[in-house]
């Protein structure tokens, strides 16, 4: 038996800890203070804003803002749903953390009854139902300085669809899309309009010779990068690209047999995800938007197991997606609820108290640490 040789190196010194004038010194240099901020977590950095008015002046202004959102991608704070009989949405939060309860309730503070066409920002585009009309509006949940703006009267048209600037400015405009067949049905002319004070303008035209008859639209997503796509009722993806002049119908990924599937975008818009279940196994394809290939479809996700749906023997339906590509809703068919999951990690969870036979419409609303950060500063907090 050989010996138990006994280790003669010195053990590391023990660190002493950083001296009260040390720390000092850090933090009170505005610039490390900044490059300190800038490297926590969102949720983080909305704790850490409540230290001082000081450390809540650094971490709202708009130039770090605009470096933060460099290195942290936007947060689901919660998503909006419609029950039967209620006079609007009500908003259900996804995240549980305590500093995020201030940006919870100015989400769930949202009145009036109204229809979600769009979110994005922290904003919301409605049509909103007074006692005199149907008309479009721009809320702001979630900057309690921004007036409601009500939008001018929409074109009469068939085939227009409205949405949120795509730059995430801030802007409280919206922008419309509008398709009109010209000539023969495979010509046509695509207008980009925005909002002016009093009437709808167009900033943006196009005609496109799709080289087919233009197929029934089941719905458009917002444009990208001069690019429309629609989901047509006939299978197929209808893309119309402004810059090139051209439109062309995409092929869904040979898997996907059936209609239960939806299309998003991603955070950057970079890509077109398609997110289909067939009974409770979920997969998810991606196609770049820079694409030309219109077959050029990639697995990105093949058929996970939603747990749930599988312990319950029952079929679940695609509902939304969030644009992290993080969480899908879906409904459990059978028992008729909602439920999320957690793609990156795993998990799942159900909402009981949210039945299918209460549901319209379901949107989800991001939370981006600024919008926080300003709610706590008008709220004065010290």
């Amino acid at each position: 038996m050989q010996a138990k040789t006994e280790n003669t190196e010195p053990a590391a010194p023990t660190p002493l800890p950083a001296s009260p004038a040390a720390i000092s010194a850090v933090l009170g240099d505005d610039d490390l203070l900044r490059e300190i901020l800038l490297r926590l977590g969102p949720t983080t950095l909305v704790r850490a804003a409540l230290v001082s008015r000081r450390w809540l002046r650094h971490a709202s202004d708009p130039a770090f803002l605009r470096r933060f959102r460099d290195r942290h991608p936007p947060t689901l704070l919660g998503f909006y749903l419609r029950e039967l009989g209620a006079s609007g949405p009500r908003f259900v939060p996804v995240s549980e953390a305590p500093e995020l309860a201030t940006a919870i309730r100015a989400a769930g503070a949202a009145e009036g009854q109204f229809f979600i066409n769009d979110c994005r920002n922290g904003r919301l585009l409605v049509t909103d139902f007074d006692s005199t009309a149907c008309r479009h509006a721009v809320l702001s949940p979630l900057h309690p300085a921004s007036r409601k703006v009500v939008l001018p009267p929409a074109p009469k048209q068939s085939l227009i669809w409205f949405f949120l600037p795509e730059n995430g400015s801030g802007s409280d405009g919206a922008v419309a899309v509008l398709v009109r067949p010209i000539g023969t049905e495979t010509m046509l002319q695509v207008d980009f309009l925005s909002a002016g004070s009093r009437v709808w303008v167009v900033y943006r035209t196009a005609v496109i010779d799709l080289r087919e008859t233009l197929p029934p639209i089941a719905y458009t997503l917002p444009p990208v990068r001069g690019k429309i796509y629609s989901l047509t009722k006939c299978g197929y993806i209808l893309r119309l690209d402004m810059d090139a002049a051209k439109g062309s119908l995409l092929q869904l990924p040979d898997s996907v047999r059936t209609d239960n599937f939806t299309l998003s975008f991603g955070e950057d818009d970079s890509m077109l995800f398609l997110i289909h279940v067939e009974g409770c196994l979920l997969s998810i394809w991606q196609l770049p938007t820079t694409s030309s290939d219109e077959n050029d479809w990639v697995l990105v996700y093949d058929k996970i197991h939603v747990r749930e749906a599988c312990n319950r023997l029952e079929d679940v339906l695609v509902m939304a997606v969030d644009d992290n590509l993080e969480f899908v809703f879906l409904w459990l068919r059978s028992s008729a609820v909602l439920m999320h999951m957690h793609l990156k990690r795993g998990s799942e969870k159900v909402y009981d108290e949210v039945k299918l036979t209460t549901i319209l419409s379901l949107c989800s609303l991001w939370l981006r640490s600024s919008a926080v950060l300003m709610l706590y500063a008008s709220e004065g907090q010290e």
